[in-house]
């Protein structure tokens, strides 16, 4: 039995596969780019999610007994997708300057330090809300038919298990979580006029998701059997990876 890692980076994945004892056994990596503008900075999830198939697939080839998959990724980028899953339009990176008019109306209507309070979070443009406002207010044909809204980790996790849930440390990267309550942040969503069901159910990290579907597992070559696990944003694993839990 084997157990792999899939980290998803802004411009990289990568497939990391290590054995019942923990011992590093061999890893696959595949970038993808990013486009910058002087007015956005965006990333094309298809093509994330074409990586991602590609990485476990050739893990899944050369290790056929991979158990379980976790997902890391990074944090703020948000998909916009139909009922189905599909992508509306290009992400914008957490580096994107659009949302800043909608930050700044956030501070005024719920205040700097409420919002840090709720979220422990010094607010912030990078963070996912203030660009999913952005969205709302001048991208009208797209969110008219958003039905979901996915972090770049339970969007994949997702597409392999058919399950929308993210975890805490993940769901907090948008400054709409509340690390309070561990639930998403009503104060903020009143505020941004959203509704927290367009978002995945945030679990703690760790929490599995599921088997891969039929269609997840015929893509990447893993066992119908292989649980996905909600791990988290990637450098809190990161910093787990460097023993530092205190």
């Amino acid at each position: 039995m084997k157990i792999a890692g899939l980290d998803i980076g802004t411009t990289g994945c990568k497939c990391t596969v290590f054995g019942e004892n923990g011992k590093y056994l061999d890893k696959a990596y595949k970038d993808y780019p990013v486009k910058r503008s002087v007015g956005a900075h965006e990333i094309d999830v298809s093509i994330v999610m074409d990586a991602v198939y590609s990485v476990i697939g050739d893990m899944a080839h050369k290790f056929p007994d991979i158990a379980g998959l976790g997902v890391t990724s990074f944090g703020e980028t948000c998909v916009f997708t139909d009922e189905d899953g599909t992508p509306l339009m290009p992400s914008m990176l957490y580096t994107d300057p659009r949302g800043s008019e909608q930050c700044e109306e956030l501070l005024k209507k719920v205040g700097e330090r409420e919002i840090a309070h709720l979220t422990g979070l010094r607010p912030h443009v990078m963070y996912s809300v203030s660009k999913i406002m952005w969205v709302k207010e001048n991208e009208p044909e797209i969110w008219s038919k958003t039905r979901h809204i996915f972090l770049m980790g339970d969007y994949v996790i997702y597409h392999l298990t058919g399950r929308r849930q993210i975890d805490y440390s993940l769901a907090s990267r948008t400054m709409a979580f509340n690390i309070n309550t561990l639930k998403w942040c009503e104060e903020v969503f009143a505020a941004a006029h959203l509704d927290e069901r367009m978002f995945s159910k945030p679990v703690p990290s760790g929490t599995p998701a599921g088997n891969v579907t039929k269609e997840a597992a015929e893509k990447t070559g893993l066992l119908k059997q292989t649980i996905v696990v909600s791990i988290g944003h990637d450098q809190i694993a990161a910093a787990a990876g460097a023993v530092v839990f205190d």
